[in-house]
């Protein structure tokens, strides 16, 4: 019994030393952080930073000069045999959301959807990654912007549109673009009228829809009410998205993709929905 008994004593002596000495062999270990490679570009994620940091063959990389950048995903598309990139960097330095490719050997920076510097906090928080087209989850729409992307190939595109196409409250709204990429439909405001626009890359207006004279009534009223009201509650419950125009574009955005559709026709694609059809301005040629 007493050897028995010894045994056991020596048992919880070295259990009680190993407890003591294994909190400081943790904190004696290297924390190693996480780095994901993707091609020739690495983008290493520290658990005490919340930004990341950006090297491309091991040579680090601040694209445009951005000294923070919050978060890399990587896209289908290519080039010169390296994975393309879509970043969002912020701070002073900061370019909001920008597509990096390689040209040339070297890495290349294109924006996408600027920082707000007038709301630039509200733009830190909830960074413009844009919006899937229904359909076709390749084409992100940056309805802000005017400009879509095509995270398959990599182009930026946009289209020949009269007026302003780019901030909360542009006239015309990018909201979907053709199967073949050459055409871009836009919401348009004009005073009371409503319309949808079919504008080609390069060479102006191809196609008109005017919209139903209860729209706005029945349709994109009840719309910015719902977004007002999210954007309310998320406010008062301090989590969620609180920008209210933000909400509106992408409410807007699911409603052209429920309502309209692209067809192709003699005069191209066109946009047909609520038993309409756009079709070429007076005097344009097919």
């Amino acid at each position: 019994m007493l050897s028995l008994s010894f045994r056991l004593h020596r048992l919880a002596l070295a259990a009680s030393l190993l407890a003591a000495i294994w909190p400081a062999a943790q904190a004696q270990a290297p924390y190693v952080p996480v780095t994901k490679q993707y091609g020739d570009f690495a983008v290493t994620n520290d658990r005490h930073d919340s930004l990341v940091t950006l090297s491309f063959r091991q040579h680090g990389y601040w694209p445009g000069g951005a000294r923070e950048v919050v978060e890399v995903r990587p896209l289908k598309a290519t080039r010169e045999g390296q994975p393309m990139l879509l970043a969002f960097s912020k701070g002073y330095t900061g370019q909001g959301t920008i597509l990096i490719g390689v040209q040339n050997g070297e890495p290349l920076m294109r924006p996408i959807s600027p920082m707000q510097r007038d709301s630039m906090v509200r733009t830190e928080r909830d960074p413009e990654w844009g919006v899937p087209q229904p359909g076709r989850s390749e084409v992100l729409l940056f309805a802000r912007d005017g400009r879509a992307l095509d995270t398959g190939t990599g182009e930026l595109l946009w289209f020949d549109v009269p007026g302003s196409v780019t901030g909360d409250y542009a006239p015309a709204m990018l909201v979907s673009v053709s199967p073949d990429g050459r055409r871009g439909a836009y919401l348009a405001r004009k005073l009371s009228k409503l319309q949808i626009i079919v504008a080609t890359r390069d060479d102006g207006v191809a196609g008109v829809l005017a919209l139903p004279p209860d729209t706005y009534q029945r349709w994109l009223k009840p719309i910015s009410e719902a977004a007002s009201q999210q954007a309310g509650a998320a406010i008062k419950a301090r989590q969620g998205r609180t920008d209210s125009n933000r909400i509106r574009r992408e409410l807007e955005l699911a409603w052209f993709g429920q309502q309209f559709q692209w067809k192709q026709g003699k005069n191209g694609w066109q946009v047909t929905g609520l038993g309409l059809s756009s079709t070429p301005p007076e005097g344009k040629q097919p």
